[in-house]
């Protein structure tokens, strides 16, 4: 779901994780006092960056495939989605939800993430044309700030 809409024709979605930050480079530092022949102590980071979501949507022949998420139809290029996401008073969540299968007497529980502070940073507008290809599934690229669990 992006922005509490469901995304039409979405065909996968792979999010490439948070991981811990650093300015400088890793998020870990030996410690290696003056003296000594090994470090002493490992420094980790703190903080996580932030991270991104890839959508891959399916193209439909009347749209382009950014179109499908709430809030961007009638955009035409990447520019247009700035501007309009600029005109937007907050950022949008986006969800993943796990339904596992389940029963009545026996009901699955569902798992997921929420993403927060989401944005589009990124749009799969080239064009790839084959002669017989009866469709094309084209990537958005939407970056976030941080995950909690759905509840």
């Amino acid at each position: 779901m992006y922005a509490g809409k469901p995304i039409a024709y979405l065909i996968s979605v792979e999010d490439a994780g948070q991981r811990a930050w650093s300015d400088k480079g890793l998020p870990y530092a030996f410690i290696h006092p003056m003296g000594h022949r090994v470090p002493t102590e490992i420094a980790t980071s703190r903080v996580l960056a932030g991270s991104t979501l890839q959508l891959t949507i399916q193209e439909l022949w009347n749209q382009a495939h950014w179109e499908h998420m709430a809030g961007m139809a009638g955009t035409s290029n990447i520019v247009e989605i700035f501007d309009r996401l600029a005109r937007t008073a907050n950022y949008v969540t986006a969800q993943t939800i796990i339904k596992p299968p389940g029963t009545e007497s026996t009901p699955s529980k569902w798992r997921g993430k929420i993403y927060h502070n989401v944005t589009i940073v990124d749009i799969g507008d080239a064009e790839t044309l084959t002669v017989g290809g009866l469709d094309v599934a084209k990537p958005v690229v939407c970056a976030y700030t941080h995950t909690t669990p759905l509840r």
